[in-house]
């Protein structure tokens, strides 16, 4: 059994899935190593993943903001270039999970899109979203933080 390792300073590449039987993976994996799983099926998603070497190291699912439009207008966050992280995870050891993300926000920041906006854990530290420099800008009413990404 071979396990990749990420280390920092290797070249990752961001790479979108758009073959379904990539996309369906990406799904089992974020089910496996996500504690909310995927949510498969999901309207409108476009799906990510961060590779090293040739493997998949990490994957992401962004959502259209319109199935979030009570929090984007609670918030008064665009709507119109915008996406909503709905799933980041790891799936091999390695600290990489901070440039994937600030590599995603490039990628999408090159196609024109303004935010990106996700929900963390009540009980959690969400370092991971401080460090590739999202920002807290409140509580929904359940009590969990909202955190924004600006990408202009």
């Amino acid at each position: 059994m071979m396990i990749a390792i990420y280390i920092s300073g290797e070249n990752m590449q961001v790479i979108e899935l758009k073959d379904k039987k990539d996309i369906r993976l990406l799904n089992l994996l974020i089910d496996k190593y996500h504690k909310q799983g995927s949510k498969a099926g999901l309207a409108k998603n476009r799906y990510f993943v961060g590779v090293v070497n040739g493997y998949w190291c990490c994957g992401a699912i962004l959502q259209n903001p319109g199935a979030w439009i009570n929090l984007f207008q609670k918030f008064s966050l665009s709507q119109s270039n915008s996406y909503f992280l709905r799933r980041v995870t790891k799936f091999c050891p390695g600290d990489y999970l901070v440039e994937f993300l600030e590599l995603l926000a490039e990628k999408l920041r090159s196609e024109g899109k303004e935010l990106i906006v996700t929900m963390g854990y009540s009980n959690h530290s969400n370092t991971l979203y401080k460090k590739a420099g999202f920002k807290e800008i409140g509580m929904t009413k359940s009590g969990k933080p909202v955190f924004v990404k600006p990408l202009g």
